[in-house]
């Protein structure tokens, strides 16, 4: 009966020596975990970020997108019975802030066949931040910087770093344009400067002819 005894406290001592798990096979455990978690944040912080980028790529082709279509529709829609036609650019850290204000039978949400006195202009917040704007106003005497005219103003887009305006005379392009001392132009470009979060330009172009010259 001892030597049974014996035999199996023997047999439960070799499998069971009672020293537990020693401080190199802990830190090293620990290192390994450490390897995988960083590994798995690795992983999906790299995914998060090319969501994100492509998310924020979509949104600049987007703007850039609508913003051509939008401006091309109001410059088909210039009336050749009024001689309201001013555009101009200026040059700040490299990108145009342009402005261009004509009156348009695109028409109103109310009223399509109503015509409107309109705007468009890039320009500087406080802050350094730039700013797409639309004007527009029923008035068609009075331009639309001024206190009779009263426009309603619309934010377009925050992501708009340049916007530049042409005008085709028939033989030349000129970035500047006043149809009150001579006629409307026969062409109109718009180029559109569209930058991403990441920093990334993309351009778009608005390039429409005026009926009414044509």
């Amino acid at each position: 009966m001892k030597a049974q005894r014996d035999q199996a406290l023997t047999t439960y001592g070799a499998f069971h020596d009672g020293r537990g798990f020693t401080v190199i096979e802990t830190i090293i455990a620990v290192a390994i975990s450490a390897l995988l978690l960083a590994a798995v944040y690795y992983t999906y912080f790299n995914i998060n970020r090319s969501i994100d980028a492509t998310t924020e790529d979509q949104e600049a082709l987007e703007t850039g997108r609508i913003l051509s279509e939008l401006i091309k529709k109001d410059i088909r829609g210039i009336s050749p019975n009024y001689s309201v036609l001013v555009g101009k650019n200026q040059v700040v850290d490299g990108f145009s802030l342009g402005q261009i204000e004509f009156v348009t039978s695109s028409g109103l949400r109310t009223d399509k066949l109503k015509l409107r006195r309109i705007e468009y202009a890039l320009i500087t917040t406080e802050e350094g931040g730039k700013i797409l704007i639309k004007k527009e106003s029923t008035d068609l005497k009075d331009p639309l910087d001024s206190v009779l005219s009263a426009p309603q103003v619309f934010e377009v887009s925050r992501i708009v770093k340049g916007f530049q305006v042409q005008f085709y005379n028939g033989t030349d392009w000129a970035d500047i344009w006043d149809a009150s001392a001579g006629s409307l132009p026969t062409q109109i470009k718009v180029t559109i400067d569209v930058t991403n979060a990441k920093g990334d330009d993309r351009k778009f172009v608005a390039e429409e002819a005026i009926q009414s010259t044509l």
